[in-house]
């Protein structure tokens, strides 16, 4: 299924987000991801977080139904790439919640943040080299 549908896996994982972001809004159980830069100290609620992940998912996923629509295959290690590293930030950013604030979960924060921005690149990568490749075939 993720080889051939891998839009499946990102709109199921959008759709948890999106009901954790509620249930989170909704029962005031919110607590906040904090994030130091020497000084300056940045504060998100979690709930915000898992919004705009599951956003992310949603288009992300939007982007490989295009491509399933017109019948461009991803890359599928490409594809195993983006979505597992993906998986792995959003676990360090649980990982954090559920942990105190004492340095080490600081350093969590910030490879999930890389780890993320990675990810992303390599999904736009991925699009790209399968719409580059599907083009030159024909």
């Amino acid at each position: 299924m993720l080889k051939k549908k891998p839009h499946l896996v990102l709109w199921f994982i959008g759709a948890i987000l999106a009901v954790g972001c509620c249930i989170s809004y909704l029962f005031k159980i919110d607590t906040n991801f904090l994030l130091t830069i020497g000084d300056i100290y940045l504060v998100v609620a979690h709930s915000h977080i898992f919004l705009l992940g599951s956003l992310w998912f949603l288009l992300c996923g939007f982007g490989y139904f295009i491509l399933h629509k017109y019948e461009i295959e991803p890359i599928y290690s490409l594809t195993k790439i983006h979505l597992g590293a993906t998986l792995l930030s959003l676990l360090g950013i649980v990982v954090d919640q559920f942990t105190n604030n004492d340095g080490v979960e600081s350093v969590i924060a910030w490879a999930s943040i890389l780890i993320f921005l990675v990810a992303q690149t390599i999904y736009f990568v991925n699009i790209a080299m399968a719409t580059v490749l599907k083009v030159r075939v024909k």
